[in-house]
């Protein structure tokens, strides 16, 4: 929800950060950009999580305040309903301040939970206001709450800078993860071929309902997510002791809290999933490539599919496709594509988590940032309460 402090690339794999000239203002930017704000000291909900996310949050109930607006009202009523609902929030937030004993113009200088229950009841007054809609006002307390707790996990866990940092690799070994991906997945590759070439398999994704393709996407990606979760906090304490022992010095700087470790589990989790991601959408696209050049309206006559509720023809240059035929994209192709990527999704993620050569790479990649951290937490621990023999 929010961007990471410092937009600079992180320091080159296997190249080691210079710490000693840091202050902590700058380890603890470092911190964030690696994706583990918990090793800031002090770190807060109210300051550091929500109080980061206010601007983002802010956005969120100034577009709220459209729950005013009724479909039926011509655009006059719409706007006075708008005026209306702004002039209904700015007076319950003022209201806010003074039962807290502050200026009633005050803005508040961290989010805690008076600000927080502010942000998930008062969009919901509005439809009820305005309307008595309350299937409504109930609908926005609910996706509140529920952005709240993906705010909480993001920004708290700092995922965005893992998806920074795992993008980054992903980029910069992309070779290795293609290379990889031929080792783990020859026979995934056969099935899916024999699979993606089954009228059978054509015919099931041309009649199901799209709401039926969004819940089995779903439960695919839940697996995928538990499937790395499950493993990744057993990686964050391994990586955490084998970088300890390879850089003695810094052994109070690798003592991780438990919501240190989680947190360096969540980082862990980001940059494997990210990885999971690239994989799927590349079969993806491979699939829907093979299947506009070759899947013809001919074929797809021949094996009973309609094709869905919409297709594209693509013109080509001289006209015609392969052999003379058109080329047609069809939503039953697109189906079938992301049906084959998610499948193959899941196997990478199974498939990574017991093959050795890739866990010693992954580890590896990870235990070099781990060493770049630790140095900058020993100077930060220096910066904020020297040891005893350095007083």
């Amino acid at each position: 929800m929010t961007v990471p402090d410092d937009a600079s690339p992180a320091p080159a794999p296997g190249a080691p950060a210079a710490v000693d000239h840091l202050d902590t203002a700058a380890c603890e930017r470092l911190f964030r950009r690696n994706g583990l704000p918990l090793l800031v000291e002090g770190h807060s909900l109210d300051r550091d999580v929500f109080g980061r996310s206010a601007p983002f949050l802010l956005v969120v109930l100034l577009a709220e305040l459209s729950g005013a607006v009724r479909s039926g009202w011509p655009a006059w009523a719409n706007a006075l309903a708008l005026l209306g609902a702004a002039a209904i929030v700015a007076a319950a937030y003022a209201g806010l301040n003074v039962v807290r004993g502050r200026p009633w113009s005050t803005l508040p200088q961290s989010v805690g939970v008076p600000e927080l229950a502010f942000f998930v009841l008062m969009p919901a007054l509005l439809p009820v206001v305005f309307g008595g809609q309350w299937g409504d006002a109930l609908l926005t307390v609910v996706g509140n709450l529920v952005l709240l707790g993906i705010v909480r996990v993001v920004v708290g866990y700092g995922v965005l800078s893992s998806l920074w940092w795992g993008l980054a690799r992903v980029t910069d070994e992309l070779g290795a993860a293609l290379l990889r991906l031929v080792r783990l997945l020859p026979l995934l590759l056969v099935f899916s071929l024999v699979l993606f070439y089954n009228a059978e398999v054509w015919q099931v994704f041309d009649r199901t309902h799209g709401v039926a393709d969004l819940v089995l996407g779903a439960f695919f990606a839940l697996l995928v997510v538990l499937f790395v979760g499950l493993r990744s906090p057993a990686e964050a304490r391994e990586a955490l002791a084998e970088t300890a022992a390879r850089h003695p010095g810094h052994e109070r700087a690798a003592r991780f809290s438990r919501g240190q470790t989680a947190n360096l589990a969540t980082m862990i989790a980001t940059s494997q999933l990210l990885q999971v991601l690239v994989v799927s959408l590349g079969m993806g696209v491979f699939f829907m490539a093979l299947g506009t050049l070759t899947v013809t309206p001919e074929v797809m006559a021949l094996w009973d599919v309609d094709g869905g509720t919409w297709q594209r023809t693509l013109s080509l240059v001289g006209g015609g496709g392969v052999g003379g035929a058109d080329l047609v994209v069809t939503q039953t192709l697109l189906r079938v594509s992301v049906a084959i990527a998610t499948f193959t999704g899941l196997y990478y993620a199974i498939s990574v988590q017991v093959d050795a050569v890739y866990r010693e790479e992954f580890v590896d990649g990870i235990e070099t940032q781990l060493a770049d951290v630790l140095r900058a937490r020993s100077r930060y621990l220096d910066l904020l309460a020297p040891p005893p023999s350095a007083r």
